[in-house]
């Protein structure tokens, strides 16, 4: 006897049809597409007559069809089974994304260790780390920077590098844990606002300097040679030898390979950019760095090799990929530690800020990048407490941790790879690489590698800020006639091309510390001259109109505007108005006293009027200083009909002494309000 059994979860047994703890049924006139897929994978047709489900041979009525399965284990198993393929296909770039985005960072992570001159493995063991740590907090708390990839960079070796020149390795671990603890409480605390200082032609000049970099960066790859054993090279090598122009200094000291290596090696550099750059234009269901990788590896070990017998380099010849001792670092017997104490203390906290400097600002303007080049916004806050508490752990067992890497966040922000399981995979692919399949990882064309990330740094290029620096050359009518019309501040390009440059050839840190302050300078240069003193005199009243901020930049400027031949034309009534002008400091505040007292002094009776309820609060603060000194609530005509100075007034300094608390029409204080 066949067994009918309704619902995707029932639950039958025996011979027995059960009606009762039975979820209601699902119609096939209103089947939803999973519900067609089960019909598809063998369900059987049955019938509800009456309230009862009976059998084909007992109904020749049928009302409704319903799709069941002759197995109750059968349904749940092919049931999770679809499930889980359909999640799958939808998750698809976020899954196989990952695995392109793990070999790339391979040879970064060993590029940011030469730098630092130590074993790549401390390199290695911090990229998994760093990626599977980020994400299981972002998960869990629901915030920072879904899709950020972490790993060690070369901006990161380059501040490591001189603690292990002049203290050893031993100490990079200490270094590396005091950043991140810096960092924990840098997001703590909410200190990443101070990232709104950063003006956008500095974003822009980061971007353009990592595009710069990651470009020259790959052509170190074309003085690898084929079959270069890298471990016994180990103890002298160092590709780059100076700290100044790290990103280019290879390019004119590399011992290059011409010939057949050459040749290969740029060739697969070339398919595999035309792959990443045109399948994703015709096809969209795997992933183009993966279908690089994959292809660029068969033609070097199933044509080149096989066929003519040449070779490029791999990436076992940049770098052996080994297993690192996945041990906490106060049990490994490989690493001797250094005594903790003060002297320990105070080397460690220099240099863990030189890393947490740099690691805070790569990781902040990649995070801010990602926000504007995709959908979402990432909490800033908690991006650099995951980074801080993923540093810590891999400190911890043995790494030399790392920031945000953004040439991998853009490779993988360009294959949709958006979300926090697409950094958790990265992680997962990056540990089973290192543990599990490095003889995979070992034989992949160095030519694909670079293909594929010269692909992701013209993605990070700003484009529009190169048309600006043209526009901003150009003459107006020559911009008019070629239709140019990108044309901005020039500080604006200016600061942007300082900002690439530094942080090509010194620090990126330092760039985007003088572009910050440039920016400042500009800004403060700008506001000095922008105030504006009107004046109207009716009814034998002078008013003064001030528009404008009052602050140091602006307070001699403003005192200037008062010529002394015309205050002495002026009537014996003053009123200066503040409806349109923010004081902002003492500097501020002590030009406007002087411009009252001058008045005074000229036996003119002034009230200032119509604060803002900002500059209000901070002259409140420093009530001393306006003693004698007239506060109006309004501007009115009438004002010096209420509320001038009498004689006896001026002679009793006791009631000169004015404090705006309150701008009412009443003595407070015995302030002349």
């Amino acid at each position: 006897m066949n067994i009918f059994c309704i619902g995707s979860n029932p639950v039958c047994s025996g011979n027995d049809i059960i009606n009762d703890d039975i979820p209601e049924a699902i119609e096939v006139q209103n089947m939803d597409e999973e519900s067609a897929s089960f019909k598809d994978a063998g369900f059987i047709e049955n019938t509800k007559s009456n309230g009862s489900y009976t059998t084909e041979d007992q109904s020749s009525n049928r009302s409704e069809e319903y799709l069941c399965l002759e197995n109750t284990e059968d349904t749940k198993c092919k049931t999770q089974l679809q499930k889980g393929f359909h999640w799958v296909l939808i998750n698809k770039e976020q899954l196989l994304a990952p695995f392109a985005v793990a070999i790339t960072q391979i040879p970064e992570a060993v590029t940011g260790a030469l730098i630092a001159k130590v074993n790549p493995v401390l390199a290695l063991q911090s990229i998994w780390i760093l990626n599977i740590v980020t994400a299981i907090i972002f998960i869990v708390t629901k915030r920072g920077r879904p899709g950020m990839i972490s790993g060690t960079t070369p901006l990161i070796g380059l501040a490591i590098a001189e603690l292990v020149e002049k203290k050893g390795v031993e100490y990079v671990y200490y270094a590396v844990m005091f950043a991140a603890l810096l960092q924990i409480i840098f997001g703590t605390i909410g200190f990443s606002k101070v990232f709104r200082l950063i003006p956008f032609p500095c974003i822009q000049g980061f971007a353009n300097a990592m595009a710069v970099h990651i470009v020259l960066a790959q052509a170190k790859f074309a003085a690898i040679a084929p079959d270069q054993s890298f471990l016994t090279e180990y103890p002298t090598r160092n590709m780059i030898e100076e700290q100044v122009g790290y990103s280019w200094k290879h390019v004119m000291s590399a011992d290059w390979q011409f010939g057949s290596p050459m040749i290969i090696l740029v060739s697969l550099a070339a398919l595999s950019f035309l792959i990443c750059f045109l399948l994703p234009k015709k096809m969209s269901i795997v992933p183009s760095c993966f279908v690089a990788l994959a292809l660029c590896t068969f033609i070097e070990h199933v044509v080149i090799r096989k066929v003519s017998g040449y070779k490029s380099a791999t990436i076992q010849d940049f770098a052996i990929v080994k297993t690192p001792t996945l041990a906490p670092i106060w049990g490994n017997n490989n690493i001797s530690l250094p005594e903790f104490n003060v002297e320990t203390l105070q080397t460690t906290a220099v240099y863990g800020s030189s890393i947490f400097a740099t690691g805070l600002c790569e990781t902040l303007l990649t995070t801010h990048f990602i926000d504007e080049t995709s959908y979402g916004k990432g909490r800033k806050d908690m991006t650099i407490i995951g980074q801080g508490f993923a540093n810590f752990i891999a400190a911890s067992f043995g790494g030399m941790g790392g920031s945000a890497s953004i040439g991998q966040s853009m490779v993988a922000l360009i294959l949709d790879a958006y979300t926090n399981i697409s950094t958790f995979m990265t992680g997962a692919f990056s540990c089973l690489f290192i543990y599990v399949a490095y003889d995979v990882v070992n034989i992949i064309p160095l030519g694909a590698v670079m293909g594929i990330m010269t692909w992701g740094a013209l993605k990070l290029v700003s484009w529009t800020s190169l048309l600006t620096v043209f526009a901003n050359v150009l003459p107006e009518q020559l911009r008019i006639k070629c239709n140019l019309d990108y044309k901005v501040p020039r500080a604006d390009t200016f600061i942007m091309l300082v900002v690439t440059i530094v942080a090509i050839c010194v620090d990126l840190p330092i760039a985007i510390l003088l572009g910050v302050l440039i920016a400042v300078f500009v800004h403060v240069w700008d506001s000095s001259t922008r105030v504006v003193v009107q004046r109207i005199v009716e009814d034998g009243i002078v008013s003064y109109h001030i528009s404008g901020s009052l602050f140091y930049a602006t307070a001699d400027g403003f005192k200037d505007l008062f010529e002394l031949h015309e205050l002495l034309d002026d009537p014996e009534e003053v009123l200066i108005v503040l409806k349109d002008t923010e004081v902002h400091d003492v500097s501020g505040m002590l030009a406007l006293k002087k411009i009252n007292d001058c008045f005074c002094d000229l036996d003119r009776h002034v009230a200032i009027s119509q604060l803002s309820s900002r500059s209000k609060r901070l002259m409140e603060k420093s009530a001393y200083m306006w003693q004698g000194v007239n506060f109006v609530e309004v501007e009115s005509t009438e004002l010096f009909e209420d509320f001038s100075l009498s004689d006896d007034q001026v002679q009793d300094e006791s009631k000169c002494a004015a404090i705006p608390s309150s701008l009412t029409c009443a003595p407070i204080g015995g302030a002349n309000v």
